[in-house]
């Protein structure tokens, strides 16, 4: 091969790391479309650099992730959480199915997209236990099930065991539904029971 070649190549491998760098949930279909290749060609590129797809990136970084839960354990938390910094930001991804379905319809009933965004909320608290004491929310657009549903939450504000959490949910390019919420730290006694 020709070093015309190699370097066009080179120059490929180097920008495909960094796009799974930015957001390691790209899928081969974007990462095809940014580098202008075939997604076969990504598939290649992929595996000549040793870089799990896509599912495997999710998994992997919701398994590191789970380890940080401190309020919640990772299987009351709808929706896998792939990063988080505990009293700062948590992003979690929900790929809906027709289980998240409202009956008869294509479109994602909306009690899955608060409780994407309320455990997240709470997950994102650094507290033994942790509950939503009040919410504001608005539903922007219904995804449709197979949608992948993206949640972004971030602590604005903490203050005596109060955390002011707002939790941002897009569905591809657009914001489905925002929320407000107030997270509540809950006193535990040594046996774990709320305190009274």
């Amino acid at each position: 091969m020709n070093r015309v070649g190699i370097s066009a190549k080179q120059k490929r491998h180097k920008r495909l790391i960094g796009l799974l760098n930015s957001d390691p949930l790209t899928s081969d279909n974007r990462l095809a479309l940014e580098l202008g290749v075939s997604v076969g060609t990504i598939r290649l590129d992929r595996e000549a650099l040793n870089l799990p797809g896509l599912r495997e990136r999710t998994r992997h970084m919701a398994e590191r992730e789970s380890n940080r839960l401190a309020s919640l354990k990772q299987e009351e938390v709808l929706g896998e959480i792939l990063e988080l910094e505990p009293n700062r930001r948590a992003l979690s991804v929900l790929t809906t199915s027709r289980e998240h379905a409202f009956r008869h319809t294509n479109l994602v009933a909306d009690h899955y997209i608060y409780a994407q965004a309320a455990t997240l909320a709470i997950a994102v608290v650094r507290e033994a236990l942790a509950a939503i004491g009040s919410a504001r929310v608005q539903f922007a657009h219904s995804p449709y099930v197979g949608e992948r549903l993206n949640a972004i939450a971030i602590v604005r504000a903490h203050k005596e065991g109060k955390y002011m959490v707002s939790v941002h949910t897009r569905a591809r390019e657009r914001e489905i539904f925002v929320a407000r919420f107030v997270v509540i730290a809950i006193e535990t006694t040594i046996g774990g029971e709320p305190a009274k």
